[in-house]
């Protein structure tokens, strides 16, 4: 009986939350970057540091409704990345992006957690989705407004886990210099345009990690 009632209660504050929310309106809401361009590193366990603990960077999120009112209490769940070249690869695990709280009564928050996936994102920039509304540049309300960010992993190939095809990956563009026929931007970790031991050291940190 207390069971039926605790999911009751929870069926009902959803149902509340989704009505008191609103429907995002995806040209009017916005998204920013608090640095740019903004590096960030992500596996598949989730266990990069938070975006904020070495630069303070994380993205700002605005969502407004279709007369420029800020919706609250959008669950921190609610949001999504992806890249905006279908070129770039990008895995994401299953809750893989949670912002750092609901939205205020401003319709903000922001996200800075640690991501859970794998691929890489160097050029062309992400996207962000708010209940599954791309957020669109204005005025036009066309394209999606692309953040200056790169996202790079251990997980190579973005499968959801760093395994032997992502170390055969690593190992090819290892000891390799920015202008090298086998250099490879998405392994060169800590952005000095050299994939070395530090690369090495943090790929094997992260290797065998998978999506939970």
């Amino acid at each position: 009986m207390i069971k039926g009632k605790v999911l009751l209660f929870a069926l009902l504050l959803v149902l509340a939350t989704s009505v008191y929310a609103g429907e995002v309106d995806d040209c009017l809401s916005t998204v920013s970057l608090s640095a740019s361009p903004l590096h960030v590193l992500i596996c598949p366990a989730g266990d990069f540091q938070d975006m904020g603990d070495d630069c303070g960077g994380y993205i700002m999120i605005t969502a407004l409704d279709g007369s420029g009112n800020g919706i609250p209490n959008i669950p921190w769940t609610d949001f999504w990345l992806d890249a905006c070249d279908g070129a770039q690869a990008l895995y994401l695990c299953a809750g893989a992006v949670t912002a750092d709280s609901m939205t205020n009564s401003l319709g903000q928050t922001t996200i800075s957690d640690p991501i859970s996936g794998g691929g890489c994102i160097t050029s062309g920039g992400v996207f962000v989705a708010i209940q599954n509304n791309q957020i669109l540049e204005s005025p036009d309300c066309t394209d999606p407004v692309c953040l200056d960010m790169e996202i790079k992993s251990p997980d190579l190939t973005a499968n959801g886990i760093v395994d032997l095809t992502d170390f055969s990956q690593f190992g090819n563009a290892y000891g390799s210099s920015s202008g090298d026929t086998n250099y490879d931007d998405c392994c060169d970790f800590n952005n000095d345009n050299a994939v070395g031991l530090s690369d090495f050291s943090l790929f094997g940190n992260h290797y065998q990690h998978e999506c939970q």
